[in-house]
């Protein structure tokens, strides 16, 4: 896909890997929604950024995606881009999981870029084609006992992302996964690892990435409509 001029929803756009990758895609011509929980920090950035639009929503309630969508499709005319990016992080151990706390994680992290897709999906069919990004973690590749619920989460999105994709090809849309390491923004102190093997994947996993590269290799998925990309 051409990204000049192409409209591109991108959701947790306040920072980190959300702000570089619509910063980039501006700087490629795009026109880009910037869709966040803080309308003001959206709208702070949206006066820095040319040709973007910013919304408010939290991907916890799909009234607020649904909106969030008729907000786009309203102002541009049409979506061929959808980032889902948001998420949240909850790092414990298994013997302290807060049940509570890990359906508002899957709630976040997979109901709201189903419905995301499943409210999107339908505009881009009708215009005749579009591209979905599903960002999802490198942690996924190994076992680390303090990200169960980040890793559980990602399984189910990366699963629901690959069926969806298999569904809707031939109907011009692709859906894509990307898979970034731990980028630098997020990074603090390295919480002990354990793996169930040791393959040069899950060794390169730990090593971390900017927004910026993360950006880029997303910008990449969508113009060569690549299925899975893995930094």
């Amino acid at each position: 896909m051409d990204i000049k001029d192409k409209v591109v929803l991108v959701t947790g756009a306040s920072s980190g890997i959300g702000k570089a990758t619509a910063e980039l895609f501006i700087r490629k011509g795009a026109k880009v929604v910037l869709a966040a929980r803080s309308l003001e920090e959206v709208k702070e950035l949206a006066v820095k950024m040319p040709n973007t639009l910013a919304v408010a929503v939290d991907m916890t309630k799909p009234q607020e995606i649904q909106q969030m969508v008729q907000e786009t499709q309203a102002f541009y005319g049409r979506i061929d881009v959808l980032i889902n990016n948001a998420g949240q992080e909850l790092n414990t151990s298994m013997e302290t999981i807060d049940v509570e706390n890990f359906a508002r994680l899957i709630t976040s992290d997979v109901y709201g870029p189903l419905v995301a897709m499943q409210t999107t999906i339908p505009l881009m069919k009708q215009q005749g084609g579009g591209a979905i990004v599903n960002i999802s973690s490198g942690v996924f590749q190994t076992a680390r006992s303090t990200l169960l619920q980040a890793e559980s989460a990602k399984s189910v999105l990366n699963m629901i992302s690959l069926n969806t994709r298999t569904e809707y090809i031939d109907q011009g849309v692709s859906v894509s996964l990307v898979y970034p390491r731990e980028p630098e923004a997020n990074f603090q102190k390295p919480p002990k690892r354990r793996e169930v093997t040791h393959t040069k994947r899950q060794t390169d996993v730990h090593k971390l990435d900017s927004p910026e590269a993360i950006a880029a290799k997303i910008v990449e998925t969508i113009e060569k409509g690549i299925a899975v990309e893995f930094l």
